[in-house]
């Protein structure tokens, strides 16, 4: 900025303004006025406009943007011209304070999320020989995918400052047509009837609202809305205190899915249709986001299709994959405990190697903790089974673990801003799998080697071993604790 610099402040959130007489131009003031609130701390403290130029990559404004949208050279011309025609009012210095660990409410917060799983195993089992075998593995996959794209925008636009605008009704809509679309393909290729349609039709469209809901966090609103459904499914699945009818069952799931989307677009703006669901910024990673939940979709799919027929009649749909589902509140409690001590560490420590040891041995302890959880809800799961005089085999069940194992550490990289490296891991896993299968069938291979089970197995130890170097290696960086 022209003139004395303004003198920095820690965490502070000023807003930006031009200089006293010197009006900002108009491709500089719209691009101002979209500055997210970290880009305003980096410009307030800055000593160079290269400080500037890097927060501007950070914040995804590459070149391509910075031309197109605001009419500017490049990146660095932009920051020049910020660090020379913007300045900061000072705000005084606030405590930057540590973020919260885990707790009871990260439990609840589980309880939210697994609920969907137990309302539509309810609902599928009430649809009986109505739903096609593809059915449930193409809402799971799909609907798993959008929820993730949903997901990352909402909080993308809450970390700018602004309203969620048209992407829930576009991402719902969007999820709503390929699904019904896939949905008839196969019903054609695979065979099946429409129920199965709708069936993943309304899953899809529910698990998309749902993350439209917990990006704003209103959890709370998700498991009132759940509540009818999941009880309804509870209730049908144990046979106690009676059975209802299936259409009952039916009923209640439909109106939890229906209640969840009316929540989920009731602040839609006036004319949504003319606004744009994503913006040039936010569409990279929004699609890396898409391809992150598509595969963790696929890779809880294959239970349903690796699981014994048997189970499926006997009311446990992808029994092993049951572990996961129960222990999502653990993964949660564990990971907001995680960024904690590292938070903790990084004002703590004096020293990289000093910060560098305290973050790896949170890690090697929430990890930990979580695999001790992991391994008694999966005792609990198995008992249960056998209570039940059903069979689940131990490589779903390791496989189970491992996919857990996968999913919590796949949070904390993707937790410390860096998606990019999970999915070359889900992708080594499922090409694992894949070729494996393969290489089995094309050889009319029996045993160990025609075993799909075993491959799924290895497949889901090597995309948890290698997103557990992953982790080790970006938890270790502290910018991504700021």
């Amino acid at each position: 900025m022209s003139g004395a610099r303004v003198t920095p402040y820690v965490w502070s959130v000023a807003p930006i303004e031009p200089e006293a007489g010197a009006p900002l131009p108009p491709a500089l003031a719209r691009m101002v006025s979209e500055a997210p609130v970290a880009l305003h701390e980096v410009v307030n403290a800055a000593v160079d406009p290269l400080e500037i130029a890097a927060s501007l990559e950070t914040c995804g404004l590459s070149n391509t943007v910075v031309r197109d949208r605001y009419g500017q050279k490049d990146v660095f011309s932009l920051a020049d011209q910020l660090y020379d025609a913007v300045e900061l009012r000072g705000a005084p210095a606030s405590n930057p304070g540590t973020k919260r660990s885990g707790d009871i409410s990260d439990l609840a917060r589980g309880i939210v999320f697994a609920a969907p799983a137990i309302m539509f195993a309810g609902a599928a089992l009430a649809l009986g020989h109505w739903l096609s075998w593809w059915s449930t593995p193409l809402a799971l996959i799909w609907g798993w995918a959008f929820s993730q794209f949903v997901a990352f925008v909402g909080f993308s636009r809450q970390a700018w400052g602004k309203p969620a605008g048209s992407a829930p009704v576009w991402g719902l809509l969007a999820a709503l047509i390929s699904c019904c679309c896939l949905g008839l393909a196969g019903d054609v290729l695979l065979g099946g009837k429409f129920s199965g349609v709708l069936f993943a039709a309304a899953a899809c469209a529910f698990m998309t609202a749902a993350a439209e809901l917990v990006a704003r966090g209103q959890e709370v609103i998700v498991g009132l809305m759940l509540l009818p459904g999941a009880v309804g499914s509870i209730v049908f699945i144990v046979r106690e205190p009676f059975r209802p009818p299936a259409v009952v069952v039916l009923a209640l799931a439909t109106a939890s899915v229906a209640g969840t989307v009316v929540a989920a677009l009731r602040r839609l703006p006036a004319r949504w249709w003319r606004e744009p669901a994503l913006s040039l910024t936010e569409t990279p990673a929004a699609v890396r986001y898409f391809v992150h939940g598509l595969c963790c979709g696929l890779f809880v799919a294959l239970f349903m299709v690796l699981e014994p027929g048997a189970n499926g009649a006997r009311g446990w749909p992808a029994a092993a994959a049951y572990p996961i589902i129960l222990s999502l509140g653990a993964m949660e409690w564990q990971l907001r405990s995680l960024k904690a001590a590292a938070r903790r560490a990084l004002l703590r420590t004096h020293t990289l190697a000093q910060f560098t040891r305290a973050a790896h041995w949170a890690l090697a302890r929430s990890l930990a903790s979580y695999a001790a959880t992991l391994v008694a809800v999966t005792g609990l799961v198995e008992a249960l089974a056998f209570a039940r005089d059903m069979t689940i085999p131990a490589t779903l069940l390791v496989a189970g673990a491992a996919v857990a194992l996968a999913f919590f550490l796949g949070l904390v990289v993707a937790s410390c801003g860096r998606i990019d490296l999970v999915l070359p891991t889900w992708a080594a896993g499922l090409g694992l799998y894949g070729g494996w299968a393969l290489f089995a069938r094309l050889a009319h291979a029996s045993g160990a080697l025609g075993d799909t089970r075993l491959a799924f197995c290895s497949a889901a130890l090597v995309s948890a071993l290698c997103l557990a170097a992953v982790s080790a290696r970006v938890l270790v960086s502290p910018v991504c604790h700021g």
